[in-house]
């Protein structure tokens, strides 16, 4: 059967905490530094990725600052041009009833000229006929004093 022998209980303890000393020694101490190291590595990775999360919402909140930004100053850029359009149409319009004041204004002068003219010209006209029926009448009443002297 089977016998528990002290002495061989003894040499299996001793065997097996020797094992375990060199095992300790040259593979779990390794194993460990490497699990160690990889521990770190996943953990210098891990904060590395959040740290370039942090600064990529950093960033993007900047960008989002200077988007409003920019629109921002296209906003006031448009109601600026569509002020100055405005006030460029308003003077343009004014410049054209200014001009056309002129115009009209012209136009009546050169009516009244015309009119000036036209009336002068007849009035010359008129009395250019009268010269010339008052002197057809001092030839005829010449004419008519010698008749009626010669009678």
């Amino acid at each position: 059967m089977l016998s528990i022998n002290f002495w061989n209980i003894l040499f299996t303890i001793i065997n097996v905490l020797v094992i375990y000393w060199i095992l300790d020694k040259l593979l779990f101490k390794r194993v460990m530094k490497v699990v160690t190291e990889r521990k770190n590595d996943i953990k210098e990775k891990y904060d590395e990725v959040r740290r370039r999360e942090e600064d990529a919402h950093k960033e993007k909140i900047k960008y989002m600052k200077k988007q409003d930004a920019a629109e921002e100053e296209a906003a006031k850029i448009i109601r600026n041009a569509r002020i100055e359009a405005d006030r460029i149409h308003d003077k343009r319009i004014a410049d054209a009833a200014e001009e056309a004041d002129k115009i009209r204004a012209k136009a009546r002068v050169d009516a009244e000229n015309t009119k000036q003219r036209n009336l002068d010209e007849s009035r010359e006209a008129i009395s250019a006929l009268a010269m010339m029926a008052a002197k057809k009448i001092l030839e005829n009443g010449g004419e008519a004093d010698a008749a009626g002297k010669n009678s």
